[in-house]
């Protein structure tokens, strides 16, 4: 519905913005959306709890008048022209392109001449959204059109907490992903687009651009200002608000008895999954269909058959291996660039942003708890507003880096997703003693392997915590190599070092050093730890090696092991701890 007959294109856009906020937005030109259907639908679906009534009235209200995106528009006083990025220009073709289909498609408004003075916006609030374009991951030669939201400060305007949520779908798949078990994948054609705005913000959301009209060849500069009416990507509160709206459309098919299968998804990425591939396939066309007469469809082109080893979210889930592993393309992409940031002084908001979402999944394809290597980066992010704002890398933080190089080099990106069909490793116990004058450590495993030994002077003095992490890691990097394939039963006495075991970190940095050394033995051999907190009453064994009390060990040892030899992993003296 262009506005740009005429000389007075800003009356008629005022016009239009008075109309819409009165009548609605459903007959906009670009909506697709059948509201009727939601509106009969929307509220079985809340009689039958599978959304709540508020979920339902939000939606409704947003798909009849627009989203608002929870914009506080006082903060967002007067009218700013932001002038677009150099990127934009470097690829104007590509991001010409992009403007035009969504003019022609209704989602985007061309409302008239324009040379760049904000005065000129209609009205008394506005902003002039800046433009610009990035690569597409793993295809430099394709361009990425983006608004910087943050830029013209409308993302920091909006109050979006009443739209937290939690996207929690590689857990889901592998809840799901049941061994043999088979997964397709469809994508939501358009996304964000289809939402409307509400015609309250659209004079936040403009556009200044060249005349999409017009051959862009002869165009030395932007001469045209547009609005998006509908969503576009940048927006702090998009993410939020479309989760609510998918999360009601997956029920009214729930409701309808078309989808009957689980199906994960991650914004518009969807994975249907069930035990038979024509089972799946099949649910997955029934659904297809009926998410077209919702004016919510699938992308055709980017549908995969059901397959027990499917690329899903960038990596290949293996329904019966039970692993997952990076694509080759993305393991070599972030393998660079994690070296090139590992060797960086200073890294900006933006960047360190990039870095932290591929350590993110470097760490799905390790043993839980690997997110302890996140910890120190996102510490860098704090205090940081603008995407420009810098920080200096901080030792930790490049040995972060350069430890998540060491696991993806190990494991060659891949890792499980399920640890339930791994066999057992035979059981371990580890202990520590410190007193006055002695600080000790031992460990013993059930297949009669044992060790033991005394702590350095310098070592002594540590926390008793600490020793008896150090027990654990001695025990593992004399053992790990038997471990390879398996879950690792460790019984640990002393409850402060089990819990911050078992949960990947630790609010005390003493023991996420011992961790973070324990989580790339987990990957170099290839084991999963199941960390145990036993009584120090029951913990015989290891204790009476701490102590040097050995009849007591044997003794143990006959009877916890019968028929088990022991023997010593290597004679030692004082052990000098790193």
């Amino acid at each position: 519905m262009p506005v740009d007959k005429g000389t007075n294109w800003q009356e008629e856009f005022v016009r239009l913005v008075e109309e819409k906020t009165t009548t609605g937005v459903a007959d906009l030109h670009g909506n697709g959306v059948n509201l009727e259907v939601f509106e009969n639908t929307l509220p079985k679906c809340v009689e039958a709890n599978l959304i709540s009534q508020t979920d339902c009235d939000y939606v409704l209200h947003g798909l009849r008048n627009g989203f608002d995106l929870h914009v506080d528009e006082e903060r967002l006083p007067g009218k700013k022209a932001l002038r677009n990025y150099k990127s934009a220009y470097e690829a104007k073709e590509k991001i010409h392109e992009a403007l035009s289909k969504r003019v022609a498609a209704g989602k985007t408004l061309k409302l008239g001449a324009f040379r760049g003075n904000a005065k000129h916006l209609p009205g008394t609030k506005g902003r002039i959204v800046p433009q610009g374009g990035v690569p597409k991951k793993l295809e430099p030669d394709s361009i990425r059109p983006f608004s910087d939201h943050t830029k013209s400060e409308f993302n920091s305007a909006c109050d979006i907490s009443s739209l937290a949520h939690s996207l929690d779908t590689y857990n889901e798949i592998s809840e799901a992903l049941k061994p043999g078990y088979f997964m397709r994948v469809e994508d939501v054609d358009g996304a964000y687009p289809i939402l409307p705005l509400a015609p309250t913000i659209w004079k936040f959301m403009y556009v200044w651009w060249y005349d999409v009209d017009m051959p862009l060849e002869g165009q030395s500069e932007p001469n045209t200002l547009y609005t998006h009416v509908f969503g576009d990507f940048g927006t702090a509160a998009m993410p939020g608000v479309w989760d609510r709206f998918f999360r009601c459309v997956k029920a009214m098919a729930i409701y309808e008895e078309i989808l009957t299968l689980p199906m994960p998804h991650y914004v518009d990425d969807n994975s249907i999954i069930g035990p038979d591939k024509a089972l799946v396939d099949g649910v997955a066309v029934r659904l297809g269909e009926y998410m077209g007469t919702l004016g919510v469809p699938f992308k055709n082109l980017k549908s995969r058959e059901a397959a027990t080893l499917q690329l899903v979210l960038g990596f290949w889930w293996d329904s019966v291996q039970r692993t997952r592993t990076l694509e080759a393309e993305k393991l070599e992409n972030y393998l660079q660039e994690l070296r090139a940031a590992a060797r960086r002084r200073v890294l900006t908001l933006h960047e360190l942003q990039v870095i932290i979402g591929k350590v993110h999944r470097a760490v799905l394809t390790m043993p839980p708890g690997a997110t302890i290597f996140l910890s120190r980066l996102i510490s860098l992010t704090r205090g940081l507003k603008m995407p420009w704002h810098r920080r200096r890398v901080t030792v930790g933080a490049r040995e972060d880096l350069r430890s998540i190089i060491r696991a993806l080099e190990m494991n060659s990106g891949r890792g499980y997703f399920s640890y339930d069909h791994l066999p057992w490793a035979p059981e371990v116990w580890t202990d520590a003693m410190k007193d006055g004058k002695l600080a000790a450590w031992g460990w013993v495993s059930a297949e009669g392997m044992y060790d033991f030994g005394k702590f350095s002077s310098s070592s002594s003095r540590k926390p008793i915590d600490f020793l008896e992490g150090d027990a654990v890691l001695r025990a593992a990097t004399a053992l790990g190599s038997t471990w390879r394939g398996k879950r690792v039963p460790i019984h640990i006495d002393n409850s402060s070092f089990q819990l911050s075991f078992a949960k990947g970190r630790s609010k005390a940095e003493r023991l996420n050093i011992l961790l973070r050394k324990l989580h790339l033995l987990s990957v170099k051999f290839d084991c999963v730890f199941q960390p145990t907190w036993i009584s120090t009453h029951d913990n015989v064994g290891a204790d009476a090696l701490s102590r040097s009390n050995f009849s007591e060990f044997t003794r143990w040892l006959r009877a916890t092991c019968p028929g088990v030899s022991g023997r010593r992993w290597r004679q030692r003296g004082i052990f000098k701890t790193n």
